[in-house]
């Protein structure tokens, strides 16, 4: 995780970033979302830092000003075929938007997609 060396919030107090309540609508839970929001807009690793949340699967904390509620909707639109556009810079079928396994060249259609075009 290289991305951390050059994280904004690398010299922040961390409790900022794990709200003492898990509950993603509890006012705590906002006031901390509220004061990271300035450190995560302004982060050039933010996006990295979102996938590293995304792909470890990280259900406590606020990763790139997002909660774990926040998250587990990525996720789930994900496994639909769903990219986040901040997350998912990864090539995607140009025709339906699922995500390809690398290596794969930008603008290629997926599999399902082909199947479509043969008919």
């Amino acid at each position: 995780m290289t991305w951390q060396r050059d994280a904004a919030c690398r010299d922040a107090d961390p409790e900022l970033f794990f709200p003492p309540s898990d509950d993603d609508t509890s006012v705590i839970v906002a006031r901390h979302r509220i004061a990271v929001a300035p450190i995560c807009s302004a982060c050039p690793v933010a996006t990295e830092c979102l996938r590293w949340a995304l792909d470890s699967g990280q259900d406590h904390g606020l990763w790139a000003a997002t909660t774990p509620t926040d998250r587990r909707m990525i996720r789930r639109a994900r496994m639909a075929g769903v990219p986040d556009p901040v997350a998912d810079h990864e090539p995607m079928c140009s025709a339906c938007s699922l995500l390809f396994p690398m290596p794969v060249v930008d603008g290629d259609i997926c599999s399902r997609c082909l199947g479509k075009e043969a008919v």
